[in-house]
């Protein structure tokens, strides 16, 4: 009986088979007709970064690569509002790379009296300041305040600051 081409079954599936393989061809000839498109149009995309490598090594040699460095990790408080709320905070500093050693080194002599600072300007803030999508209020004060510290390069003239970056977490209240 299963011989007999009478039967629903062995026909159905000989024309089930047909459609979606119909349907696989043309959609690979589909996506390989774009693709070649895409790369027609495109041509060959340029390298991010320097086009000899020989100049790449030289200003790496320079000591131009910017580099952070950490300059608190720490609970900075802010009461402007009547109540007080504590903010996990990490300030970064991103420098040339050749001003990595001053910088740490003035970090580590006093560590103390920027941490004072920086929480000084975290207390005066108003309350807006840190509902600011990027903080720019906060970090402004705090750059210019490491700005100052730190000057210029007395051989390029150019600051030894290149960008401050504050990551701060939501305010926790810490009071009734």
């Amino acid at each position: 009986m299963a011989d007999k081409p009478d039967q629903p079954g062995a026909k159905k599936s000989k024309g089930s088979l047909k459609t979606p393989l119909a349907i696989l061809v043309l959609l690979g000839l589909e996506a390989g007709l774009i693709i070649g498109a895409m790369a027609f149009i495109g041509g060959e995309p340029e390298t991010a970064g320097a086009a000899d490598p020989a100049l790449a090594e030289l200003g790496d040699a320079e000591g131009n690569r910017i580099t952070e460095i950490l300059v608190l990790d720490g609970k900075l408080p802010n009461a402007k509002a009547g109540i007080t709320y504590l903010y996990d905070t990490e300030i970064y500093v991103q420098v040339r790379q050749r001003h990595a050693e001053i910088v740490n080194s003035e970090l580590e002599q006093f560590y103390n009296e920027i941490k004072a600072e920086i929480s000084a300007i975290w207390r005066t803030a108003d309350p807006p300041h840190f509902k600011e999508p990027k903080l720019e209020n906060l970090t402004r004060k705090v750059y210019a305040m490491l700005d100052e510290r730190f000057g210029a390069d007395p051989e390029t003239g150019e600051p030894i600051l290149v960008k401050c970056v504050i990551v701060m977490g939501t305010g926790f209240r810490v009071d009734g």
